[in-house]
């Protein structure tokens, strides 16, 4: 039996069916013409039906089992309790003929087989169907053991509430979290360990229960059993039924008190910060006009190119006072927004820059909206950034893009790895020769005032690029 049991594993356990119901109805039709079956008068009706019948049950079985629960891997097991009757009923048969004589012995076998079967057929379809729950059951519990190992290995808290606002399920990240134990938390209100909530538990419950029932987001402080307040952050869903009633509520709840107080925390220390910067750049503007004054009244003849330094130190100072409000203050510190003329703007940058040897190649052709100040200081700062890196024979190159400008220079370039970190404050390679590390931090935050999109890519020549996009613009008519 364990090798045709195999095989009609193997086969398929519905064509089993339909081929038993087959070869039983065929015998029920032919048997008249069947050779040696000779029946007495009024047993062919008989003989036909007992075969028959069981015959149109087989077929409807096999026709029938894929609608039932029954799952298609067990439907072998339905033909293997069919066969294995009719093979009991053979062996009894057998060990008749061993000790008796049979009348009509063909016939007799196909009604008694054809009767086996059928119980069979009923007896498999009962384990068949035991099998399939056992196996369904097996299947769900695993389901079940993984999304309580995730439930358990996340480091959120965890908890799902029925329509009274109790607590069915909590995970043990989320009683560490309210220090009460899971049997505590069971069964008891939601609301009991709710000490403040963004939002209205009644409000929330009504807006997870609309149509548009995905998961939210709500700012809440919870109490725990010492009396401490937590900070939490907590992300509810509804658990529809087959319905689509919302019945049940999951939560993801997480301590954001440590996040929330560092938060805080900076934003204490950005504000001290622009106090701090406000108030530099009020006491040093006026000692800065002051030394512009009288450095305007030294005389230029007895050491002209020391008055020129005064004047210009007194001018860069100033400027690095505007450079520290744009990077402290952001866009409170950029008060105008004008057209400017981008070639005239980047050529006054230049004059200010000490690079004799070094060339400049504008072919820009646009207007944008700007404070000029600023933009001077941005280019200026990347004039220098290029000759400092790029040599004092560089050649640095402003031009036109379809939304913005370009500044690149044919010097070493930026590797990619360091695209993004020269930006950051206080980055320089040029701390020995009195780089400070802000230039191009400057240049990252007046460009995110603005809007302006600033990347650094390799130049045509192979060193650096800083292109400028989304910039608003307008088409230059100075040439």
């Amino acid at each position: 039996m364990g090798y045709l049991a195999r095989a009609i594993t193997r086969v398929d356990g519905r064509g089993s069916l339909l081929a038993l119901g087959g070869i039983y109805l065929a015998f029920a039709i032919g048997w008249p013409f069947v050779p040696g079956v000779v029946l007495d008068p009024g047993t062919d009706f008989v003989a036909g039906v007992t075969v028959g019948g069981p015959a149109l049950i087989l077929l409807m079985a096999g026709y029938w089992l894929p609608r039932t629960d029954i799952r298609p891997d067990l439907f072998a097991t339905v033909a293997r309790w069919c066969i294995g009757a009719v093979g009991v009923i053979l062996g009894i048969l057998l060990f008749i003929m061993f000790v008796a004589t049979l009348t009509n012995v063909i016939v007799n076998v196909f009604i008694l087989t054809a009767l086996a079967s059928v119980a069979g057929l009923i007896m498999g379809v009962h384990d068949a169907k035991a099998k399939t729950r056992a196996r369904n059951a097996e299947e769900k519990q695993h389901e079940n053991e993984r999304y309580e190992t995730i439930v358990e290995t996340v480091s959120d808290g965890i908890f799902v509430s029925d329509r009274e606002n109790r607590f069915t399920l909590v995970n043990q990240a989320y009683a560490d979290m309210v220090g009460h134990s899971r049997e505590d938390l069971l069964g008891s209100q939601t609301e009991r360990f709710i000490d403040e909530m963004e939002t209205p538990k009644a409000e929330l419950r009504r807006a997870l229960a609309t149509d548009d029932n995905g998961p939210r987001t709500y700012e809440a402080t919870l109490k725990t059993a010492a009396g401490e307040r937590i900070e939490a952050e907590a992300t509810l869903a509804p658990l529809s039924e087959d319905d689509g009633r919302a019945l049940d509520f999951v939560g993801v709840v997480r301590d954001v008190t440590k996040r929330n107080e560092r938060e805080r925390k900076l934003h204490e220390q950005n504000e001290r910060l622009d106090s701090f910067a406000s108030m530099l750049a009020h006491e040093l503007r006026n000692p800065v006009t002051i030394g512009q004054i009288y450095s305007q009244q030294l005389s230029a003849e007895a050491d002209p190119a020391a008055v020129e330094y005064v004047a210009e130190a007194f001018d860069r100072i100033e400027d690095m006072i505007d450079v520290m409000l744009v990077l402290t203050r952001r866009s409170e510190a950029v008060s105008k927004n004008e057209l400017v003329v981008l070639a005239d703007t980047a050529r006054d940058a230049w004059d200010e820059i000490d690079a004799p040897d070094a060339t400049l190649d504008i072919t820009a052709d646009v207007e944008i909206r700007a404070d000029e100040t600023y933009l001077r200081h941005l280019f200026r700062n990347l004039f220098e950034n290029a000759v400092e890196h790029g040599g004092k024979d560089v050649t640095i190159a402003v031009g036109d893009l379809p939304t913005g400008f370009y500044v690149s220079d044919d010097g070493v370039g930026i590797p990619p790895e360091d695209r993004e970190v020269v930006f950051e404050a206080g980055y320089t390679t040029a701390a020995d020769t009195g780089g400070t590390g802000l230039g191009l931090a400057f240049i990252r935050e007046l460009a995110g005032v603005y809007g302006w999109s600033c990347e650094v890519k390799q130049s045509d020549a192979g060193g650096a690029c800083f292109e400028f996009t989304d910039v608003l613009r307008e088409t230059s008519d100075s040439g």
